[in-house]
């Protein structure tokens, strides 16, 4: 079963990593000690934890124009949403025509699989979670994922394809997973462009991306 989100992926430059990681971290979005390097693409990644076990990774470029144009022509945004799977031969047997692929295990990360083209503008992905358990189960304070807006001219596509890759339950018009709504909206994207939305104990703020953006909004706000 897809249990949880388990990770978000940014592409950003390194700058915009450094900038948007320690804006976050001053929302009080927990630090992991969590860096990726993948040499044979020119990219590596920090990331930031967030309540529940998950985590914000953002990918940069460690050469000029290094990275997949499919991913850096506009930056910072969402360019990928991980999917935790306590079952991952059950809720990743798709039809392998589809341009599904498959990712070993590798610098702790577990094996993963996407069930399209990995080098897409935006992509999806799940995680194999087998026992259950998030990769920083220690995170029970910070932020809380709330609620993924995907708004674009695709939005009405990547609902139905959610639906049937992961067979996420449907809720309010939308999907959820793991305590997150997914909500699906129009917008000027010819495909889709992420917003997430935290429920924080500190002041609202929003932090800008390139397209979309980090909201967090406050506890009372999300119980009325």
């Amino acid at each position: 079963m897809i249990f949880a989100i388990d990770h978000i992926v940014f592409a950003a430059t390194r700058k915009q990593c450094d900038d948007l990681t320690g804006s976050i971290r001053n929302c009080g979005f927990p630090a992991v000690d969590f860096h990726l390097d993948f040499p044979d693409d020119n990219l590596a990644s920090d990331s930031v934890g967030f309540r529940g076990g998950s985590s914000l990774e953002f990918v940069y470029e460690t050469t000029e124009c290094g990275g997949p144009p499919q991913w850096f022509a506009e930056v910072p945004r969402v360019i990928g949403l991980g999917f935790s799977s306590d079952d991952f031969a059950a809720d990743t047997a798709w039809d392998r025509k589809s341009g599904s692929w498959t990712m070993a295990e590798q610098q702790g990360f577990p094996n993963s699989a996407g069930p399209h083209e990995h080098l897409s503008d935006f992509y999806v992905f799940v995680m194999n979670r087998e026992n259950g358990t998030l990769q920083f189960p220690e995170l029970t304070a910070g932020p809380r994922l709330v609620q993924i807006t995907l708004s674009g001219a695709g939005s009405a596509r990547w609902r139905e394809r959610l639906w049937r890759w992961l067979k996420l339950p449907v809720s309010n018009g939308g999907l959820t997973v793991g305590g997150t709504q997914i909500v699906f909206e129009d917008g000027p994207s010819a495909n889709v462009r992420a917003s997430l939305t935290f429920e924080a104990t500190r002041n609202p703020a929003i932090i800008p991306l390139a397209s979309g953006e980090i909201r967090l909004v406050s506890d009372d706000r999300m119980s009325h």
